[in-house]
């Protein structure tokens, strides 16, 4: 007698395991490369995505001005520190009239789950979605230790990988599996990365389709661009008086200096990494931390130099119109607009929810209304636009539930449950 499936993720499992089968592909390969694991789980999903079945969480601390940030009711008008969004305004759906179920400093464990225990939302979608990835899920940031961490796996909270070349090493230099942290810096840029990959990628490339081999080729070129651009960066960092960057040095940089200057270039940096990851079904869960609650770190780039946490307290000399923070604001929103640009041009926003979060509303206040959150990518699964929440009821942890349902994580026996109902007039 047939057996049945217990759910949809039992019959994606069993699914794969056909594929794998079928194709040839024995345990040891996949031990050898998570790519291989991969570039078969895109064979499943060709054959069988229905809706998104991936997830990304940004967070951004303390939250922001609700006059300069709350766009109008169709999108064409966005204020100073929104504006980015304007880019990707036919991405993203803008929710109005949210609260807080735990606002303030200091509660970062708690803005993914409802409790202070237990998996965050984060790690709980790799359990469910991304259970059968190579990667359970990515925990990455930028100047983001040090004040607490939002992801908790199994009741242990898991710092930030704050180090590009660390988390790109550990992706895709075959450095091993699970969820953050760790990680070893190349010996040498020279296809290193791949090269740790050569065997099992030839033994794969005689299983697949032209239309397979065409897709490897397209994530090994995409990754081999990355690991060019993280050298780079390294090597500008360990001879920073060179005037160009290099792509090769005769021995292994050490890990390059995450120093305020170079702020913007690693939240990009992460947010390629994000994307090649979810490009080549690594993972299916993934969250950045761009910044802590307490904003101990600047951007001396810009017109304010000062730390972020001063440009929303007393570093405005009584503007309302607080100008320091809004341009410190409007900046951190274009690394969040980078990511889902760059999602989509990896042809993965689509299969992707992004969800912004905070810890308050207005930074200046500490207050638990009006909370700056935005759903982005989805497909057709997310509305686009603005939905008003019709009252402050509605929190952060209805936004992750409402993306759960979206993803049907909802329906895995593991799903820990973070809301008991979706926003209105969010999902399609």
């Amino acid at each position: 007698m047939k057996k049945r499936f217990k759910n949809i993720f039992d019959k994606e499992r069993r699914d794969l395991l056909k594929i794998f089968s079928a194709a040839g592909i024995s345990k040891g390969l996949l031990r050898a490369s998570p790519l291989v694991s991969g570039m078969m789980i895109s064979r499943l999903a060709d054959a069988q995505q229905t809706g998104p079945n991936k997830s990304v969480v940004v967070y951004t601390p303390d939250g922001c001005i609700p006059s300069q940030w709350f766009p109008n009711s169709n999108l064409t008008s966005f204020p100073p520190m929104s504006e980015p969004y304007s880019a990707v305004a036919n991405e993203c759906n803008f929710l109005r009239n949210m609260g807080h179920h735990r606002g303030g400093h200091g509660v970062m464990p708690t803005l993914l789950n409802n409790q202070w225990t237990g998996d965050s939302f984060d790690v709980n979608m790799g359990r469910t979605i991304g259970e059968n990835r190579p990667f359970m899920y990515l925990n990455l940031g930028v100047h983001s230790n040090g004040h607490g961490y939002i992801t908790r796996d199994n009741n242990t909270e898991v710092p930030f990988e704050d180090n590009p070349f660390n988390a790109f090493n550990r992706l895709f230099g075959n450095g091993g599996t699970g969820g953050g942290g760790g990680g070893t810096t190349p010996t040498d840029n020279t296809g290193s990365v791949i090269d740790a990959h050569k065997d099992a990628i030839n033994a794969l490339t005689n299983k697949l389709g032209n239309h397979e081999r065409q897709r490897l080729d397209s994530h090994l070129s995409a990754i081999e661009e990355t690991e060019r651009r993280i050298q780079a960066l390294a090597d500008q960092n360990s001879n920073p008086d060179s005037g160009t960057s290099t792509c090769s040095v005769p021995a292994a940089p050490g890990s390059f200096a995450l120093d305020f200057a170079n702020f913007e270039r690693h939240a990009n940096l992460q947010a390629d990494i994000i994307a090649l990851a979810l490009k080549c079904n690594l993972t299916s869960s993934a969250s950045l931390g761009l910044g802590n609650h307490q904003g101990e770190f600047s951007f001396p780039y810009l017109n304010f130099t000062g730390i972020y946490h001063q440009s929303i307290h007393g570093g405005n000399g009584g503007d309302s119109s607080y100008p320091h923070f809004t341009e410190t604001r409007r900046h951190i929103s274009e690394m969040t607009v980078y990511l889902i640009q760059k999602l989509k041009t990896e042809g993965v926003l689509d299969s992707t929810i992004v969800m912004n979060v905070t810890e308050m509303g207005d930074g200046d206040a500490h207050s638990s209304n009006d909370i700056p959150l935005v759903m982005s990518g989805g497909g057709g699964a997310i509305r686009r636009g603005v939905s008003n929440a019709g009252g402050s009821s509605y929190t952060p942890l209805h936004m992750l539930h409402t993306a759960a349902v979206a993803l049907g994580a909802d329906q895995h026996p593991s799903y820990q449950g973070y809301a008991s109902s979706v926003i209105p007039n969010v999902l399609a």
